[in-house]
């Protein structure tokens, strides 16, 4: 059996079940706490009963399975170039939440690359988990602003700092104010709750009156240097200090996100890729 038929086998046993929700996770610039979020959060909805899995996006990085303490075998790279099904390319973390590797940089439109059947695996994912999380790389670049514009939820985090705060809004200027999305927003590393409403109200206001989009609030985490400790140890807070503060904190934003609606458009990791590839791939 060729992997064209094996594939369609699985996406006729997977399309009974629910499609998975696909929350795609960004920021304004680098070192506000991004990837962090990404995988905390991940293993609190696991730790609540939901199958998660992550795709690391940040393009010729691994923060994701570096944060995660695993090595994958195989990346996306591997279906795209290797003929490996996506099903093979899957890495298990902590708590048994699944992980992909982006595998490096490269262009979904090169010559030689069959997207039918690219998409094929792509559209097992959907059925695959109850969430996807996706981590984006940071800042503003063409794959980023491709990713954003392809997706239909979509979490920004934000710290207090101005440049984060007028990153942040630059991002929803430009990748996230013309689509039907929905935008939550997440304040990090503020020092109580005082400083999350001040932040917040403030943002949410400007970005209310000059472009016209509306946000979700999913609260905020304060400061913790366990976080850090955390990331240099390569063991996520939620695992290290489940019964602190923070990590009490993360299973109530995930509890949050689950008890949400989705989007009203809900296209998919497949309806994402599908877009990317009209909009250029990853370039």
């Amino acid at each position: 059996m060729d992997q064209a038929e094996s594939l369609r086998r699985l996406i006729s046993q997977k399309k009974k079940l629910k499609k998975s929700r696909v929350l795609t996770i960004t920021g304004g610039k680098g070192g506000i706490g991004k990837t962090c979020i990404s995988v905390n959060l991940s293993l609190g909805l696991k730790k609540l009963g939901y199958n998660v899995t992550i795709i690391d996006a940040d393009l010729g990085f691994s923060n994701v399975e570096i944060e995660l303490g695993v090595t994958s075998k195989y990346t996306l790279l591997d279906v795209l170039y290797n003929n490996k099904m996506i099903t093979e390319v899957i890495s298990e973390g902590p708590l048994g939440i699944k992980y992909i590797s982006s595998g490096g940089d490269f262009n979904l439109i090169n010559e030689g690359v069959d997207l039918s059947l690219f998409l094929n695996n792509i559209k097992i994912l959907d059925y695959y988990s109850d969430f996807i999380i996706i981590d984006t790389g940071a800042g503003l670049n063409n794959i980023v602003n491709n990713f954003l514009k392809a997706a239909d939820e979509v979490l920004v985090i934000v710290t207090p700092e101005p440049t984060s705060i007028m990153d942040a809004y630059t991002l929803i200027k430009y990748s996230l104010k013309d689509n039907d999305k929905k935008i939550n927003v997440l304040i990090n590393k503020v020092k109580n709750f005082e400083e999350y409403r001040e932040i917040y109200n403030r943002f949410e206001a400007v970005v209310k009156n000059y472009l016209g989009v509306n946000l979700n609030d999913l609260g905020y985490l304060e400061y913790d240097d366990k976080m850090m400790e955390c990331i240099i140890e390569q063991n996520p807070i939620l695992l290290k200090y489940g019964n602190s503060k923070t990590s009490k904190k993360i299973l109530t934003i995930a509890a949050k996100i689950a008890d949400q609606p989705p989007p009203m458009e809900n296209g998919g990791l497949f309806g994402i890729f599908s877009k990317l590839f009209n909009r250029g791939g990853f370039r």
